[in-house]
C-alpha cells in the first residue's frame, strides 16, 4: 500500500476545519454576549478565521470559502438578540390593530437584523480566511511520495 494523500471534494475540505472554527467561534461569540449583553461582538469570527483559512491552506492549498462557513456558524449567538428583541415587543398594549402592526414589524425587523449579522459574520469569517491563508509559507498541499 501506499501512503499517498486523497484530495477530498471541495465542501468536504471547507468544512474540515470550518464547523469545528465555527462552533469555537460561536462559543466565544456567546461567552462575550453573556458578559455584555446585550452587544454581540463578532471579533472572534475574524480570530477563529485566520486560524482555520491558515490550517486550510496549508492542508488543502486554498483557503477561500472556509472562512464564509465559519462565519455562518459562528454567527448562530447573535439569535440571541432576536429572542430579546421579540420579548421586549411581547408587551405591546393598545388598540387590536396597533399589537398586529408591532408584531409584523417586530418580525420583519427581527429578519432583517438575522440576515445582516449573519452576512456580517460570514464577512468576517472569510476576511479572515483570507488574512490567514496569505499568513502562509506554501500556496500548495504537502505532497507524499510512494514509495513501493
Amino acid at each position: 500500500m501506499t501512503g499517498q494523500r486523497i484530495k477530498s471534494a471541495g465542501v468536504t475540505e471547507n468544512w474540515r476545519y470550518s464547523l469545528p472554527g465555527g462552533v469555537v467561534a460561536a462559543a466565544l461569540v456567546a461567552l462575550g454576549y453573556t458578559e455584555t449583553a446585550p452587544d454581540v461582538s463578532l471579533g472572534a469570527v475574524l480570530v477563529v478565521g485566520i486560524v482555520v483559512g491558515f490550517l486550510s491552506k496549508r492542508h488543502y492549498g486554498s483557503s477561500k470559502g472556509t472562512g464564509v462557513l465559519t462565519g455562518l456558524i459562528g454567527a448562530v449567538p447573535s439569535l440571541l438578540l432576536l429572542g430579546q428583541l421579540l420579548t421586549a415587543t411581547s408587551g405591546l398594549a393598545g388598540p387590536g390593530w396597533f399589537t398586529i402592526a408591532g408584531t409584523v414589524m417586530t418580525v420583519f425587523i427581527g429578519i432583517a437584523v438575522a440576515v445582516m449579522g449573519f452576512g456580517l459574520s460570514a464577512l468576517l469569517g472569510e476576511l479572515g480566511a483570507r488574512i490567514g491563508g496569505a499568513l502562509t509559507s506554501s500556496g500548495a498541499p504537502p505532497q507524499t511520495t510512494a514509495s513501493q
